[in-house]
């Protein structure tokens, strides 16, 4: 999986290495779609929380294939993660109470917090810009807005006030749709937070969102160039390529 881990790939990892090429995210940006859209669409109950767990659990696991992190850390997310879809089912089983809910929702924040890490460690690592660079800041920011909004909904269902002014109780597609239009600095103000550490962290959240964009995002735009070889062919861009691409500064 990585370069340099010379561990034997499973049946199971070998396919998944052939069709999810080295920083290739553009496979991660669909799975972080279809969950957004699945969370957004409002449906609630203890199945759509097992939907909401093995997509996100796909979406690790496709940013650790892309991003070659090694077999050995690959097999344990697995593990990990259908340690989490068991818990989802058994969760979803034994009880809904709030907080069952709010440990779930603390379980899909850290699957979805462990991604931006292992993407930004990969293409820091590589340190090429072409447009599989741009697709993976584009996967951290869309995981920033989801990792907020689990955090939002985990103090929500789990702390001793409701998290917003206008509702009493507030589902996982309201905490996402206020986490993005945070994170995009829109500010409708149709659903605002109702005590400090929810104004605190949504003031985090638009910083981190406006900074991350007109930074990170902008300097890899502008940086991305066509890769030419000698008679106009395209260059590979596998690692090891000498020359293949633009590096950073």
């Amino acid at each position: 999986m990585a370069y340099g881990d010379n561990s034997t790939p499973s049946r199971v990892e070998a396919w998944c290495e052939a069709r999810i090429p080295a920083y290739r995210f553009g496979m991660v940006l669909v799975l972080l779609f279809a969950t957004f859209t699945f969370m957004a669409s409002g449906v609630e109950g203890a199945w759509a929380q097992v939907v909401t767990v093995v997509l996100q659990s796909l979406t690790l696991l496709a940013a650790l294939l892309a991003s070659r992190t090694g077999r050995h850390l690959f097999r344990i997310a697995a593990l990990v993660s259908l340690l989490a879809v068991v818990g989802a089912v058994v969760a979803g089983i034994v009880s809904s109470s709030d907080t069952m809910v709010g440990i779930f929702f603390a379980l899909n924040m850290l699957l979805v917090g462990a991604a931006p890490f292992v993407i930004g460690r990969a293409l820091w690592s590589r340190q090429v810009i072409d447009v599989h660079t741009v697709l993976g800041a584009i996967c951290i920011y869309v995981l920033i807005g989801m990792l907020f909004s689990f955090l939002y909904s985990t103090i929500g269902l789990l702390g001793n006030e409701n998290f917003f002014v206008q509702t009493d109780r507030a589902n996982i597609s309201e905490f996402l749709y206020f986490s993005f239009i945070t994170l995009c600095t829109v500010g409708y103000g149709d659903f605002t937070p109702a005590h400090g550490i929810g104004r605190a962290l949504a003031s985090m959240e638009a910083l981190l969102g406006q900074l991350y964009l007109v930074t990170i995002v902008a300097v890899l735009v502008s940086r991305v160039a066509p890769r030419r070889g000698e008679g106009g062919t395209a260059e590979s861009d596998e690692p090891g390529d000498a020359g293949s691409t633009r590096r950073a500064a």
